[in-house]
């Protein structure tokens, strides 16, 4: 069997070779449709998406850093200087450069709460232009330990976590449920395009019946073996099989654009189809069909991944005006550059002077606890929150009417396809004594003993009863397909679609 490489190759092919049609089969068409249809590959955008969400929020419990450099800020400031002495009041200017870089080291906590370690680096040069007033080189340096928990209100991480945990299973389902629809669209096409060459087949074959009949009637018309009233009906009956063909060429070209839309293929590529209508039976568990429906199909787990989401949405909405504490802790290291030391000192000199004050400055700490107790709100958290609970009781309701209606579903697709395989062999009986009886009729018109609108009608009863043949295979291959998107398992093959 052709892998999508091989049949993608010919897409690409050269000039020459193109101008060949492209013979597709049903597992030819669906391959390349999830590969290059338009919804195959938009619904894999929305499962990488929710994938990358879903680090994104693994990654919250995961240590992050952040650099953040100043250097330099500069500014010459006009400033006022009051004399201690005898209150004068004089005006300079100062030039003050700053380089600072602070290092953030943030662990979160799986209790929702953040320890942060901070190590700082600051120099501070200070110099006035136009006074006596002195300048300065400050250097500062510290390293600090800070812990918030918040308490009394959800655990907002983990829940995020879970909610894009959810969000992850939901658009897995959706792509496994779209895949499935991909199949069926294409299936349908594809039955839908072979339909239409077929029926241009037949009304070539049509035509080609009636044109003998004309040119027969024709030669016993001039014989005077047949009144010209006759001769001149099967004139009629061939200007009507000549505008069927030239409309089932029309249908058949309409039929072949939307297969290639569906399949994300050029619309100036040849194709034809290559239907297998070999009727394979294989029988249906109606238990296994509804209890792996129930198990697998992404509306079922859609159903209580959102009764899950609004149950998050009425903790966090009632979290809102619930009691809520928070404790703060940090101890300190804090270190400043020697006062005696000059404007102008090299930076190295004002670092080892402020290193050795924070070894020997004590040390700084503390803690908080701190409680939020809310009072009155005039009723907006309570309707908040009772908004959010009549939206968890609708999911739970949606909950169940999904149940039933999977149910349902199943059990209208398993009597579809019964219904189709059961007219498939009435139908097939049909065609047989259609043809027969239609090449009786013209043996019996050569002979002259039927007219030639006894002749029509029997052959537009073989047309219809192939075209009924036809319809009611592709009417089963349908049901088949729809079967499998329904219950999420392929009965033909005895496999689950998800397992």
């Amino acid at each position: 069997m052709r892998s999508v490489w091989t049949l993608l190759a010919l897409l690409l092919a050269s000039p020459a070779l193109a101008q060949e049609p492209l013979h597709l089969t049903l597992d030819d068409a669906i391959r390349i449709a999830l590969a290059e249809g338009y919804d195959a590959g938009d619904i894999l955008l929305q499962l990488e998406s929710a994938q990358a969400l879903q680090r994104a929020a693994d990654g919250r419990f995961r240590t992050d850093a952040d650099l953040v450099l100043t250097s330099p800020d500069f500014a010459e400031r006009f400033e006022e200087s009051i004399d201690p002495a005898d209150g004068s009041t004089s005006y300079f200017s100062r030039r003050r450069t700053q380089w600072r870089g602070v290092l953030d080291v943030n662990q979160p906590l799986p209790t929702n709460g953040r320890l942060t370690l901070r190590g700082q680096l600051e120099q501070i040069d200070s110099e006035a232009l136009d006074s006596d007033l002195a300048s300065s080189s400050n250097f500062f340096t510290s390293m600090s330990l800070n812990l918030n928990q918040p308490l009394f209100v959800p655990n907002s991480l983990k829940l995020g976590r879970e909610r894009a945990g959810l969000d992850l299973e939901r658009a897995q389902m959706q792509y496994t449920r779209t895949q499935l629809d991909v199949v069926y669209r294409v299936t349908d096409a594809f039955y839908s395009a072979h339909r239409a060459q077929r029926r241009e087949e037949i009304a070539a074959a049509e035509l080609e019946q009636q044109e003998s009949g004309y040119s027969l009637a024709k030669t016993k018309f001039d014989a005077g073996l047949i009144p010209e009233v006759e001769a001149l009906q099967m004139e009629v009956d061939l200007a009507r099989s000549r505008a069927s063909r030239v409309a089932a060429t029309g249908a058949a070209e309409r039929a072949d654009v939307n297969l290639k839309l569906v399949l994300g293929m050029d619309l100036d590529r040849e194709i034809r189809v290559d239907a297998d209508l070999v009727l394979k039976d294989f029988k249906i568990d109606e238990s296994l069909a509804i209890d792996h429906g129930l198990r697998s199909r992404s509306e079922i787990r859609e159903a209580e991944i959102a009764l899950r989401l609004a149950e998050i949405t009425v903790e966090e909405t009632d979290a809102r005006r619930a009691l809520r504490g928070d404790v703060n802790a940090f101890y300190d290291l804090v270190g400043t550059s020697d006062p005696d030391l000059g404007f102008g000192t090299p930076t190295r000199d004002l670092f080892d002077s402020a290193w050795v004050d924070l070894r020997e400055r004590p040390n700084n700490r503390g803690l908080s606890f701190s409680l939020t107790i809310p009072l009155w709100d005039s009723g907006v958290n309570g309707a908040e929150v009772a908004a959010a609970r009549l939206s968890l009781e609708r999911s739970g309701r949606r909950a169940e009417q999904d149940r039933r209606e999977v149910v349902q579903e199943i059990r209208n697709a398993i009597t579809r396809l019964r219904e189709a395989r059961q007219q498939i062999d009435v139908l097939a009986r049909s065609e047989e004594v259609a043809q027969r009886s239609y090449d009786i009729s013209l043996a019996r018109f050569g002979n002259g003993e039927i007219t030639t609108q006894e002749l029509a009608l029997d052959r537009d009863r073989l047309t219809q009863a192939r075209l009924a043949y036809l319809d009611a295979y592709i009417a089963f291959r349908l049901a088949a397909a729809d079967l499998q998107r329904q219950t999420l398992y392929d009965f033909e093959r005895g496999r689950s679609l998800v397992d």
